[in-house]
Order: C-alpha cells, then sequence, then structure tokens
C-alpha cells in the first residue's frame, strides 16, 4: 500500500498528529470537531457521529500502529432511559457508542490497522477515501431517529459490536418519541426472544428491572 523506501523517523504521537490533522482537515468542512483523539458531530440534535485515533494499546504492549474507531451514539440507547435531563457533552468517545465498529473491520472484515512506521501523509489519504467511500455514507443515512429505525439492519456491516440490541434499542428510540406502545411490543419482542434464547439468566433480571425502571408492562406467555 505505501512506499518501501520510505523510512519514517518520526515518533507513533508525532505520525498520529500528522495523520489526525490531514484527515480533520477534510471533517471540519462536515461539521466535525477534533476533541483529543476524536472527531466528533451531532446529528439530529444529540446523535454523536465519531471518528477515534487508536495509538497502539500499551496495555496489550502494542506500540507503532494505529487504529480507527467508528461509532454512533444514540443518547437513549446508551442511558437506558426515555427521558435524558442530563446536559449534552462537548463530545463523546467512540467507546460510548452504542452502534460501532473499526475501519478495518468494516472494510476488510478484519482487525487490520496502519503501520506508523510508514509514511503519516499516505496513511492519511488512504484513511480519507476510506472514509469517503464507506463510512460517510452510513453516517448521512443514519443521521436521525427515524433513519436509524428505517435503516440500521442495511448497515449491520458497520454494526459489528451491538447488532443483537437492535430491538431493544427501537425499543428505547420509540420510548423517547413518546411512542410507549411500540416501544412496549418492542422490548417485549426482545424480553421474549432472550427468554427463549438466553442462558444468561442475569441478563434476563436485568431486562425486568429495565423494564420495571421505565414502565414498561411484560407479557408473561
Amino acid at each position: 500500500m505505501f512506499s518501501v523506501f520510505y523510512t519514517n523517523k518520526l515518533t507513533s504521537t508525532e505520525s498520529v498528529d500528522i495523520i489526525e490533522k490531514f484527515v480533520y482537515e477534510y471533517l471540519k468542512s462536515l461539521g466535525f470537531r477534533k476533541h483529543g483523539r476524536t472527531l466528533h458531530r451531532f446529528v439530529d440534535g444529540d446523535i454523536s457521529q465519531v471518528v477515534n485515533f487508536q495509538n497502539g494499546s500499551p496495555s496489550k504492549g502494542v506500540y507503532d500502529v494505529l487504529w480507527i474507531n467508528l461509532g454512533i451514539r444514540v443518547p437513549e440507547c446508551v442511558e437506558r432511559k426515555f427521558n435524558i435531563e442530563e446536559p449534552l457533552r462537548k463530545y463523546y468517545h467512540e467507546y460510548e457508542c452504542n452502534i460501532r465498529t473499526s475501519l478495518g473491520f468494516l472494510v476488510d472484515g478484519k482487525d487490520t490497522f496502519y503501520n506508523l512506521k510508514k509514511d503519516p501523509e499516505k496513511i492519511g489519504k488512504d484513511i480519507v477515501e476510506r472514509l469517503k467511500k464507506y463510512v460517510l455514507p452510513v453516517f448521512d443515512a443514519l443521521n436521525s431517529r427515524d433513519a436509524i429505525l428505517k435503516y440500521r439492519g442495511k448497515y449491520s456491516h458497520f454494526d459489528q459490536m451491538n447488532n443483537h440490541l437492535i430491538l431493544l434499542e427501537e425499543a428505547m428510540i420509540m420510548g423517547r418519541n413518546k411512542n410507549i406502545s411500540e416501544a412496549t411490543r418492542l422490548f417485549n419482542e426482545y424480553y421474549q426472544n432472550a427468554l427463549k434464547e438466553c442462558s444468561n439468566k442475569g441478563h434476563i433480571t436485568y431486562l425486568e428491572e429495565l423494564a420495571k425502571s421505565l414502565g414498561i408492562d411484560l407479557f408473561l406467555l
């Protein structure tokens, strides 16, 4: 992908600074703002869209590599509340999102990353091209609650970590939209599926306690 004759003598931090600056120059015109290693924008008022630059994993002894983490955060799906009173923060991290993936998994189908010993400008260009082709179309398609309800299933490849929670999170969105009858129906559909398929009794208990806190009546078959 990158020239074998290029020798990068920069530190990994310096390389990521160059890469992130290059990507941000493109994304800021689309409404993204920079917060540390996170580029973030709000759509539909309070839904977050996130591009995060992860420089290695020191806790695992992994250095000189770069992951691009991606996320969409719908507040009620994360907070598990229909009515959220807390004021919005300026930005949210990728790990605070309920729809999550990485650029590697999204494009390559596996946990690929960038070698920070390579040319950072070429890495930045590659990231921008991949964002244009694979990420921004999804961000644009899932840019509101209504769109997420309609189209989230179409983008299951972007939803690698939590797609098993779609029914539950649709219930949360409906509750936020004051459609309690539909929220109740969706919650119960998820709950009944969990009773049939889930061996984790703790999750069942969690759902029963969550239903009580939300004012949802569970239908016992």
